[in-house]
């Protein structure tokens, strides 16, 4: 998978796409800043320290060139920061929400065998597979009152919630594992899928190009133009 690193010029569109939109609303300079601090390369490195595990190029030099949170595909980004000597990610008042890199992520048609796995070494040998939530029942039978954290818990191992995308749906960067560097977006549901967010031309979307994708359709959008194929995850809606 090649990709491309470098984020040149890139804080500065955002933050004008940000001023024309509140002109346009009629509204006047936010006394707030678009985009929380970048991070020290020491800071990035404690991050990865404290989790074991190298983050995604791409990812570590947004956070050192652009911000550790701000505006992005939908409404916002996770915030990346330290809170009482420890990392996380946090999001609109909720957190930390911690990342799990002890095993590779889980793409959604592999996911009920990795839950068939962790319950064999339980000793337990999985029932019949739940329609919406697979082996979920199974999960609380074997782990009690921890049963539902033990399978969210898994389910999201390997990746980071890092953009709220509205109405309870969420775009993932996979950070272990052999997608690594890939976004998954999945909607609200019990029990959603994590579907991988592609151009025009049906390739996978990293942090880079998913990124860039949605900061060209805000300029589009700044400048007047009708953006084609929105409501999927190729080309979501702009939503501010």
């Amino acid at each position: 998978m090649h990709t491309h690193t470098g984020w040149s010029g890139v804080r500065e569109r955002v933050i004008a796409v940000k001023e024309a939109e509140r002109r346009a609303r009629g509204w006047g300079t936010s006394p707030y800043p678009v985009f929380e601090p970048v991070l020290t390369a020491a800071e990035i490195a404690d991050v990865e320290a404290q989790y074991g595990v190298e983050l995604p190029e791409e990812y570590r030099t947004f956070l050192a060139e652009v911000g550790s949170g701000g505006p992005g595909p939908e409404i916002e980004l996770t915030t990346l920061r330290r809170v009482d000597g420890r990392w996380g990610w946090f999001w609109d008042g909720d957190g930390p929400i911690p990342l799990d890199p002890s095993g590779p992520f889980v793409e959604t048609d592999e996911w009920p065998g990795r839950q068939m796995e962790t319950l064999r070494a339980a000793g337990y040998e999985p029932t019949t597979r739940d329609e919406d939530d697979d082996y979920l029942e199974d999960f609380r039978r074997v782990f009690g009152e921890s049963g539902h954290e033990v399978w969210r818990a898994e389910r999201v191992r390997g990746a980071i919630l890092i953009s709220d995308n509205g109405c309870g749906m969420t775009g993932w960067l996979i950070v272990v594992g052999p997608h690594r560097g890939e976004f998954r977006d999945r909607e609200c549901a019990g029990n959603p899928p994590f579907e991988p967010y592609v151009d025009a031309s049906g390739n996978r979307h990293t942090f880079r190009t998913w990124y860039l994708a949605w900061l060209e359709r805000c300029e589009r959008e700044a400048r007047g133009e009708r953006t084609a194929g929105a409501g999927s995850p190729s080309a979501p809606p702009w939503s501010t």
